[in-house]
């Protein structure tokens, strides 16, 4: 058998052994930052790192931090939960927190704050509190 023999034999084999593998939407169902009840909060801060946007529907500058925070989400979200928390839905949390101003985003690790942000921020900033977290 020549070089050419045994190459469209390996061709042969490979096409009918090749499995076909269909997708569907949720496959490719975009990560999203997770929306936080009070009593959901003070949980998921407890252990590993958690980035936290307080926001409220009507402030403007919040929605202008919603995109880096979505970004986030899909770029940590396997390796940190990223969340919202409306402070007009759970003032109280708002106030334990000492937040008078939104928006206010803060970095827990393992249920401690790690690093809080007032105002609008970039992707950048906050990525590199992420990753600093993620890292200590």
């Amino acid at each position: 058998m020549g070089f050419l023999d045994n190459l469209k034999r390996l061709l042969v084999e490979e096409e009918q052994s090749s499995e076909v593998v269909e997708f569907s939407a949720e496959d490719f169902e975009e990560i999203k930052p997770r929306h936080l009840s009070e009593d959901e909060f003070y949980e998921v801060i407890q252990e590993g790192v958690t980035l936290v946007d307080f926001w409220a529907e009507w402030c403007v500058p919040c929605h202008a931090v919603a995109p880096a925070v979505e970004e986030l989400a899909r770029n940590y979200g396997d390796q940190a939960v990223i969340a919202k928390l409306n402070v007009d839905d759970y003032p109280s949390v708002a106030a334990n927190l000492g937040i008078m101003g939104i928006p206010s985003l803060i970095v827990f690790k393992d249920g401690q704050e790690f690093k809080r942000f007032i105002g609008v921020q970039s992707y950048g900033a906050l990525a590199a509190a992420v990753e600093a977290a993620l890292s200590s």
